[in-house]
């Protein structure tokens, strides 16, 4: 990374944890993208180069969280196991909200009390999904791929939801890797109904 993009995503961040802060301490509804601004010293416009909307500022830091996933899956060699690499998303995704649980509790409260908030997580997460689909079936090949990926990326990336709304619920108190592990063997043992199959 050059000079000139470490400072960039510097700013970034700055302006992330900043405008998170102000939606805590004020409320997201009388926070205005001008405050947080003035708040990061930067101007309006540069606030704008990065989070195109006001929602997206909530979620600026958890935008690189997914982000760090699935870089970090495309590090592994190509002949990584496909489970192996869900592993390490699922890892990698619980690592980065145990670094700042404080953070994801208040933009979780925030999505939950704000619906234009909690619709642009659901957008956020639904790119994520259909770009790491795309990864994992670059992976697989043979038939049915797409649907292969794609159930493999979903049933993972439900064993965190729902780990983490659990989590959330609790508080933050819970362990969210413990939590995570816990769902994660539910789903590989024979204690998940599933519908049957057609006749």
């Amino acid at each position: 990374m050059t000079l000139r993009e470490t400072k960039m995503e510097r700013t970034r961040e700055l302006i992330a944890e900043v405008a998170l802060a102000l939606f805590r301490e004020r409320g997201y509804a009388d926070t205005t993208v001008e405050q947080v601004a003035a708040a990061a010293e930067v101007g309006t416009r540069t606030v704008y180069r990065y989070y195109p909307t006001k929602e997206s500022l909530v979620f600026g830091f958890y935008a690189k969280m997914l982000d760090t996933a699935r870089r970090e899956l495309r590090t592994h060699p190509d002949e990584t196991p496909v489970p192996e690499l869900l592993g390490a998303v699922l890892d990698s995704v619980v690592r980065s909200h145990q670094e700042k649980p404080e953070e994801m509790l208040a933009a979780f409260s925030l999505a939950q009390e704000t619906p234009t908030v909690m619709a642009h997580l659901a957008h956020l997460l639904y790119t994520w999904r259909q770009d790491l689909v795309a990864d994992i079936a670059d992976r697989i090949g043979g038939r049915s791929v797409d649907l292969v990926a794609g159930l493999a990326v979903e049933q993972t990336a439900t064993v965190f939801t729902l780990a983490f709304r659990k989590w959330a619920e609790d508080g933050g108190r819970a362990d969210l890797r413990q939590l995570t592990s816990t769902t994660l063997k539910l789903l590989h043992s024979d204690a998940v109904p599933l519908p049957p199959l057609p006749h």
